[in-house]
């Protein structure tokens, strides 16, 4: 129900009294609703924004961690496949050349020669040439199959540890990927609590406007009440309790309603309007 000046001046002392409690309730309602979307709605909003920023922040730097170590990671795995090749070629040179004999046969060699050199057991100096060659040949044999044995364990390990290395740049990626799905839903969310937050104005607003609106009303009436008890104490002082509740007020408001509408006003209506203030 609308209030305007128009229909006040149709509405009796009862009726605007309740409009005005009518007003007063609604005002209350709005005034609710604004202290709602102040203290609670926008309250909530901004504090699941700042924990969701928080979480967002906590988690970019992770990101940024990841990225190092895996970084890291990497620059190791190179290394070791750098040295994993390196091996594989050494020992394919190698193993073309390994000797027939094994290692058993070829320390009885040496220890034997080695015999003969210590014994001198030869009649001539290329004699013992022969013996010391066949003793370095039987060495360098030997050497060989150590340093293929040894390359191979190195290259076992290098596998393994590449293997740890791998392992462990999957475990870093799958969390990043993790990271990044909760990136994603966190940014998600912060749109959602924006947006609300941006809608929270106009509604804001929107009560304020009815708020205003609702209290130029209130203080209509208001004004008009106050008019009306002093016509009343008038009415009383002038003609006793004998004229209805409102009726000098009401005749009052057709005199002023006639003269507005350009009609001739009786002496008792002129004297009504222009008489003592009321």
């Amino acid at each position: 129900m609308s209030a305007d000046s128009t229909n006040l001046q149709s509405l009796g002392w009862d009726e605007l009294v309740a409009l005005k409690r009518r007003l007063a309730g609604e005002l209350k309602e709005l005034t609710d609703k604004i202290v709602e979307i102040d203290k609670n709605q926008m309250h909530s909003i901004t504090d699941s924004i700042r924990d969701q920023r928080s979480t967002l922040d906590t988690h970019t730097e992770r990101l940024r961690q990841i990225r190092s170590v895996v970084e890291k990671h990497n620059a190791e795995l190179l290394a070791v496949s750098d040295r994993i090749s390196q091996s594989k070629n050494f020992l394919s040179i190698m193993e073309a050349r390994l000797p027939s004999e094994k290692d058993e046969d070829l320390h009885i060699a040496i220890q034997k020669n080695q015999a003969l050199l210590d014994a001198k057991d030869y009649r001539s100096e290329r004699g013992k040439n022969e013996i010391m060659s066949r003793v370095k040949e039987a060495s360098m044999k030997l050497e060989a199959i150590k340093a293929t044995r040894t390359t191979k364990e190195q290259l076992s390990q290098l596998t393994q540890e590449s293997g740890k290395i791998g392992t462990a740049i999957r475990q870093v990626e799958e969390e990043r990927d993790s990271l990044r799905a909760k990136l994603s839903e966190i940014n998600g969310k912060l749109d959602e609590l924006y947006n609300a937050k941006r809608k929270l104005a106009p509604e804001r607003d929107t009560h304020l406007g009815k708020y205003d609106y609702i209290t130029k009303q209130f203080d209509a009436i208001n004004a008009r009440l106050d008019a009306m008890s002093a016509m009343r104490k008038k009415q009383r002082e002038e003609y006793g309790y004998g004229l209805p509740s409102d009726a000098l007020f009401k005749v009052k408001e057709e005199a002023r309603k006639k003269l507005e509408a350009g009609s001739k006003l009786s002496f008792e209506e002129l004297k009504l309007l222009y008489g003592e203030k009321d």
